[in-house]
């Protein structure tokens, strides 16, 4: 009886290990790759968004908001990206969510405007910073609504910049060290991991965009805020300011004279996006164009996901500005 007992146990063991690691959800596809990154080995984070959906507008199915009511952590960017999301974990009765964009020691600028040192806020430049849990879901909520009066006017796509992706890491691991206090080493040491691979993609990148600093360029719209500011790129602004606004008259004609007066080497459109309004403006200049995807969306989902997408969009920015 005691050995079918024991090959019982033994049977049953691994599904029982899996059983204790937190389930998590995270809300769109970076933020997947980070919570990827740092849960190797030990499990892996569910994507709420499907890859190309619209991030800033969308509405959940009954499965999605059923893993959301599962899930032990959500993971998320925070409610200037996801308000729906805001409305979704009240729904769903969430204990534990970690809102990035309220991390301690992320970089935040200003949406919809030109970058100013003044805008940004440096919480704590320390990525081994505190980090405060919430025990129960009335602390939990009340946190959330606070700061999204606070991130109001803040642009979301602050994973854009290697900065706050090393902190965000480490919060993550701290806020799965918590849940699963058992594996909190491996945590860590995933954390690290990913750390100083962002370390050294930072590196790379700086090397690739180096000699086309000064050359100017347009977006589709004003998604790349973080990456410009931190690899010093010479922006000249956006077709489309903010991610609900349509373009403006005086918008497409203050584009079109900084391309007449030779100010625009390159003008980028993004998935599924922008095309026609990129090529009108492109159309009998010398002006080059290109594609890129901020969010992620054309990558392959999983821990990989993160770094590709960084460096696709330096070597893109790049090969176009060099006229390749």
């Amino acid at each position: 009886m005691t050995l079918i007992r024991t090959a019982i146990a033994l049977c049953f063991a691994p599904s029982l290990l899996m059983a204790e690691t937190p389930k998590v959800v995270t809300d769109f596809a970076p933020i997947h790759s980070l919570a990827s990154q740092v849960m190797e080995g030990l499990g892996a984070p569910e994507l709420l968004l499907p890859q190309g959906a619209d991030p800033h507008g969308f509405q959940m199915r009954p499965s999605q908001m059923r893993s959301l009511s599962d899930a032990d952590l959500l993971i998320w960017v925070g409610p200037a990206m996801t308000p729906w999301l805001e409305r979704a974990i009240a729904g769903a009765s969430l204990d534990h969510s970690l809102a990035l964009l309220s991390e301690p020691g992320t970089i935040l600028r200003e949406g919809g405007h030109d970058h100013d040192d003044d805008h940004e806020e440096h919480a704590d430049h320390d990525h081994g910073h505190a980090h405060e849990t919430h025990d129960d879901h009335d602390h939990d909520d009340h946190d959330d609504h606070d700061h999204a009066a606070h991130v109001e006017g803040v642009d979301p796509h602050a994973w854009l910049s290697p900065h706050n992706a090393q902190v965000w890491i480490e919060a993550i691991a701290e806020e799965l060290s918590e849940l699963d206090p058992e594996n909190a080493e491996r945590y860590h040491e995933n954390a690290h991991k990913a750390q100083e691979g962002i370390a050294a993609l930072d590196s790379r990148i700086q090397t690739r965009l180096a000699p086309v600093q000064g050359k100017g360029f347009i977006l589709f719209h004003d998604a790349l805020g973080y990456f410009s500011d931190h690899y010093g790129l010479n922006s000249l602004g956006a077709i489309r300011e903010t991610d609900a606004a349509p373009p403006s008259a005086a918008q497409l004609n203050e584009i079109a004279e900084k391309i007449e007066h030779g100010d625009v080497s390159c003008i980028f459109s993004e998935p599924a996006q922008g095309t026609s309004q990129v090529q009108e403006l492109a159309k009998n200049t010398d002006v080059g164009t290109a594609v890129l995807d901020p969010g992620g969306a054309t990558q392959d989902i999983g821990p990989m996901l993160y770094e590709n997408l960084m460096w696709a969009t330096a070597d893109t920015i790049a090969s176009c500005l060099e006229g390749k």
